[in-house]
């Protein structure tokens, strides 16, 4: 696994400091003040947002979480919800991420529990769910900070476990990942235990597990029951013993 790396917190203002110091306290991790006396990995705190930046890249824009922000599939053509299937109502997103993937279950009006062993990231989905106000419209959203393989057991059993596991970049031709993979990557070092979670999730999930690929990935754990493929990426589908 290669080397994580750490990241330090900014308070981006005098009323953000206490703040600032909670988070640095909960990352173990040093506070400042003034933005130009760190480098590399940087939490930025304001009372309304909090930002992820790479300090060495100075032109490119930090990372936010926008939990409004919507995707919109083709009429027809949307793979998810065949993955999901009719049934399911409450899902674990095993490996949250910076919620991509979570906020998208909760506007589909789902009862959703993310976890994400990146704290950073577990604090940005944290601060991105309490200020996501729930309507009729919406699911609800519980954040769990820590690896998926030890808390799932822990958690109620659900409909879905959805997986979206990161793996090496072996080919040269691959387009450049995402800003949020990117710093996933950077913050986690890759993964190597993403078939010991599926196994896990296989045991728990009440309908089925899902894990996203992308099209051309060997499979995460042997054939699976369904695929939904698309231009780009795939959903295999494992049901559980019992499930249609």
């Amino acid at each position: 696994m290669s080397k994580k790396e750490k990241v330090a917190v900014v308070a981006l203002d005098a009323r953000s400091l206490p703040r600032a110091q909670a988070l640095a306290l909960r990352l173990n991790t040093a506070v400042s003040c003034d933005s130009s006396a760190v480098s590399g990995m940087v939490l930025e705190v304001s009372q309304d947002r909090l930002a992820l930046r790479d300090t060495t890249q100075p032109r490119t824009r930090a990372l936010t979480i926008d939990a409004a922000k919507r995707r919109y599939a083709p009429a027809g053509k949307d793979l998810l919800a065949r993955a999901l299937g009719r049934q399911c109502q409450s899902i674990i997103d095993a490996t949250a991420g910076f919620g991509s993937d979570t906020f998208d279950f909760v506007r589909r009006g789902k009862t959703v529990v993310a976890i994400e062993r990146v704290e950073v990231a577990a604090i940005m989905l944290e601060a991105a769910a309490s200020a996501c106000c729930p309507d009729h419209e919406t699911g609800t959203l519980q954040v769990v900070c820590g690896d998926a393989i030890e808390k799932i057991s822990s958690l109620k059993t659900v409909d879905v476990i959805f997986l979206d596991p990161m793996f090496p970049d072996r080919d040269r031709h691959t387009a450049k990942p995402r800003k949020a993979q990117q710093f996933l990557r950077r913050l986690a070092g890759e993964d190597a235990d993403g078939a010991t979670l599926l196994q896990v999730a296989r045991l728990h999930a009440r309908g089925r597990v899902i894990v996203k690929r992308p099209r051309h990935a060997q499979p995460l754990g042997g054939k699976p029951d369904i695929v939904h493929q698309g231009k780009a990426v795939r959903y295999d589908v494992y049901l559980a013993r019992g499930a249609a």
